[in-house]
């Protein structure tokens, strides 16, 4: 393979679908049935006993899976739920999408470090924010595919009978002790973006313990209806004077996925088993191909997983060795002007971001000093979800090594 600097030879993202999935959307479209429907459903089902969940609601994207999910935690139909001013705790480092919700629903997120050897919330920096503050719930965000020490994490949790959202938008595929990440909350929530470790083009997934909260959840994806409840007929039963086709009971939005999304998802759910075994295959020739470099010298910090964890990777990250006096922006140039794309660690520091300063964000856990080692030397390229050749690993860990030398 020869790299040029005319196009990405190695892009974050590689497509991971194929032709069935192209014929099971012309032919949902041809069924006439475009909007929510019986595929939706199926997917629902297959998804929820894939991850070993008792319920999954879909909807039309990760983002709204976090969204969906504190409202659901918020809602005062709930038995046990969250009230405006309760404080949530999250890692420093994490997306947008996951922060906001808890903004949104009155909740105070009270950021926290992390681990800059995980990427992942600190242990040590919960410990301290809990003799600090009555935090109610925990937004662990599984950064990458990895995790933080999930022991310690639910431990804490039992002891001091906090929620537990997972956002496992990233880390599809991985487990702790055998249990798939996001089964191990109150909530999981999952994103199906184009790069993810499964497409709906877009899409995501809550999963759910109880049927309480699976009500809710579709009850709140979808303007506040009746129609997906359990109890439906009762309702209906006990609101004679309303046309029961449109008894709204709750609150909601509309974040229903489409029927194709659920076609594309049934079939990428087929593959996802070996579509995660080729992406911690690659992770390790990558690392290895680094290792075994003539020029390696220790130049790049990678990542290890927590304790009991089987990470599966969204992306290849690293953090720059801090003794390298390397130009950051000048070596993400040159690896871009070779052909490699790169992207930062999700946020970075979300402290630093500007809209934090409009809103009510706890900052009193900071200085972060592991979320701002990402910030400013870590990165991440692809890890993909197809076999690579021998000769692009090779190829690229002597494009990434000789930028770096060039950069110093």
């Amino acid at each position: 393979m020869t790299w040029t600097k005319t196009k990405l030879q190695f892009p974050l993202v590689d497509s991971s679908y194929d032709n069935q999935e192209i014929l099971s959307c012309i032919s949902t479209l041809l069924s006439g049935q475009l909007t929510m429907g019986q595929k939706v459903r199926e997917f629902e089902k297959k998804f929820a006993e894939y991850c070993g969940s008792s319920y999954a609601a879909m909807v039309n994207s990760g983002s709204s899976a976090n969204l969906l999910a504190l409202s659901t935690l918020t809602n005062p139909v709930r038995n046990i739920h969250l009230k405006p001013g309760d404080k949530v705790a999250i890692p420093a480092v994490c997306w947008s999408t996951s922060l906001w919700p808890i903004v949104q629903m009155g909740l105070v997120p009270v950021l926290l470090d992390v681990d800059a050897c995980t990427l992942n919330l600190s242990i040590d920096s919960l410990k301290k924010s809990l003799s600090r503050h009555e935090l109610k719930a925990i937004l662990m965000v599984h950064i990458l595919g990895n995790s933080t020490e999930l022991e310690s994490l639910l431990d804490i949790v039992h002891e001091k009978g906090l929620i537990l959202i997972e956002d496992t938008c990233e880390s599809l595929g991985s487990t702790f002790k055998s249990k798939m990440l996001g089964t191990l909350g109150d909530f999981g929530t999952f994103s199906f973006y184009f790069s993810h470790h499964i497409t709906t083009i877009e899409g995501g997934m809550v999963l759910a313990k109880t049927e309480e909260d699976f009500d809710l959840l579709k009850c709140l994806r979808t303007h506040g209806w009746s129609r997906e409840q359990s109890n439906r007929a009762q309702l209906e039963r006990e609101n004679p004077h309303i046309d029961p086709r449109f008894l709204f009971i709750n609150v909601g939005y509309n974040l229903r996925p489409m029927e194709i999304q659920a076609a594309f998802g049934l079939e990428q759910l087929k593959r996802l088993n070996i579509m995660n075994q080729h992406r911690r295959h690659n992770f390790q020739r990558i690392k290895d191909a680094f290792k075994k470099h003539s020029l390696w010298e220790e130049q790049l910090i990678f990542p290890t997983d927590s304790p009991h964890l089987k990470a599966c990777w969204f992306g290849f990250p690293f953090l720059i060795n801090p003794s390298a006096a390397l130009n950051y922006k000048k070596f993400t140039r040159n690896l871009l002007d070779q052909g490699i794309d790169t992207r930062p660690i999700i946020s970075g520091n979300m402290a630093l971001q500007p809209a934090i300063k409009h809103f009510n964000v706890d900052l009193s856990m900071g200085p972060f000093p592991g979320a701002q080692a990402i910030h400013e030397r870590g990165l991440y390229i692809g890890c993909h979800a197809k076999p690579l050749a021998d000769s692009t690993v090779e190829e690229l860990a002597d494009a990434v090594l000789r930028s770096f030398k060039e950069c110093i």
